[in-house]
C-alpha cells in the first residue's frame, strides 16, 4: 500500500464519523442485547424493556461521543440533554421512515429497518456534532 493510501485510511480512521459510527455499532449491541435480556430471557414487557435498552444505549453512546469521538468534556449535562433529544427525535423519524417503507412501499420490514437506522445515523451524526459536541471558541 502507498503512502497516499495508507495516509487516507489513517485520517478515514481518525475521522469523527467513523469514529461516531464505531460507537453507534456498540451502542446497539449494548441496546439489543438488553432488551433481548429483558424481554426475551426475564420476560419483561418489550415496551418497558425498550424504553430501558434503548435509553441504556444513549447513555452509553453519549459517554463514548463524548470522551472518544469528539473529545468534549465541558458542559456534560447541556450536552447530554441535547443529545437525548436529538436521540428522542431520531426515534420519530425512525418510525415514520418504517411506517412508510414497510406499509407504504411494502418493503420487508428487515431492510426497512436497515435502511431507516442508517438514515437516522447519518442524521444524527450531523446533528450532535453541530449542536451536542460543538467546541466553543475560547476568545
Amino acid at each position: 500500500m502507498n503512502s497516499m493510501m495508507r495516509s487516507f485510511f489513517v485520517r478515514l480512521l481518525r475521522s469523527s464519523f467513523v469514529k461516531y459510527g464505531i460507537v453507534g455499532v456498540f451502542g446497539l449491541l449494548v441496546d439489543m442485547g438488553l432488551f433481548f435480556l429483558l424481554h426475551e430471557v426475564l420476560g419483561w414487557n418489550y415496551i418497558l424493556s425498550n424504553i430501558i435498552s434503548s435509553s441504556l444505549a444513549v447513555v452509553h453512546n453519549f459517554i463514548m461521543n463524548s470522551y472518544f469521538t469528539f473529545k468534549v468534556k465541558d458542559k456534560k449535562w447541556r450536552r447530554f440533554l441535547s443529545f437525548y433529544l436529538i436521540a428522542l427525535i431520531g426515534m420519530a423519524v425512525s418510525s415514520g421512515l418504517l411506517a412508510l417503507m414497510i406499509d407504504g412501499l411494502g418493503m420487508d420490514s428487515m431492510i426497512a429497518k436497515m435502511i431507516s437506522v442508517l438514515v437516522v445515523a447519518v442524521l444524527q451524526y450531523f446533528v450532535n456534532k453541530r449542536l451536542t459536541f460543538r467546541q466553543h471558541k475560547v476568545h
